[in-house]
């Protein structure tokens, strides 16, 4: 394990892009992956001890963030991880699917001192767990990601998105590895793959992407990342 990942979990980002580097067109389209890309994704969600999207995913798709069946061998013990939701100020409808949708399933509430505290006694209620990471106004992604390994024991986060979360993430040097299935199609001006809280301002700037592997993927190339945050390229 590296210095930097002594108290956190490994981050592997996973996510469909359209040529031009858009998760979703402006218009909210995100549909993407084919057949074989989402066999790779949950495949990839039941590897991990846990999945973290941003509170905008879970307003645009109602998303359940559970593994599917279907993609398994019949018998298959599946493993439904740990649900994530970053929300800097409690904004999660307490009817949203991450959260009554297989309740069994343990979901995390990552908010911040903004979070007002009946919402906060309401996700309660409903079984959820919740984590305040800073006075705001963003949640302390540094801070969750070490409660996420010393409290919670979760070694492995699979990052769904959005584009802010990822863009946050990257920035905070906690992104370790990337998945990207990469679509023949355009997104236009609509909601990139990172969103980013600084100017780059050469393609000489870190961080800098190492391609360890790269396959066809029915109509996609799906291409396996790691990211080093360093100040010179490793190719």
């Amino acid at each position: 394990m590296s210095k930097e990942r002594l108290n956190r979990p490994k981050i592997i980002l996973s996510t469909a892009i359209s040529l031009d580097g858009q998760i979703a067109t402006l218009t909210g389209d995100d549909k993407l992956s084919n057949a074989e890309d989402w066999k790779r994704v949950h495949h990839l969600r039941a590897k991990s001890d846990a999945i973290m999207v941003g509170s905008g995913t879970i307003l645009a798709d109602d998303s359940k963030l559970t593994v599917k069946p279907e993609y398994f061998k019949p018998g298959y013990s599946i493993n439904n991880p740990t649900r994530v939701v970053i929300s800097s100020s409690g904004n999660i409808p307490l009817d949203a699917r991450v959260i009554a949708f297989r309740p069994e399933i343990p979901t995390i509430i990552a908010t911040t001192s903004k979070c007002p505290p009946a919402q906060k006694k309401n996700f309660l209620r409903e079984g959820c767990e919740v984590i305040i990471c800073g006075k705001g106004p963003l949640v302390n992604l540094k801070q969750l990601m070490s409660i996420l390994f010393s409290d919670f024991n979760i070694r492995t986060v699979l990052l769904e998105g959005g584009s802010k979360l990822n863009g946050n993430m990257l920035a905070e040097k906690l992104i370790d590895e990337i998945h990207v299935a990469i679509a023949p199609v355009l997104g236009g001006t609509g909601k990139p793959f990172f969103s980013l809280p600084y100017t780059v301002s050469s393609f000489t700037q870190p961080p800098f992407f190492e391609i360890l592997e790269n396959k066809i993927i029915g109509d996609m190339i799906w291409l396996y990342l790691r990211i080093c945050y360093e100040s010179s390229r490793m190719i």
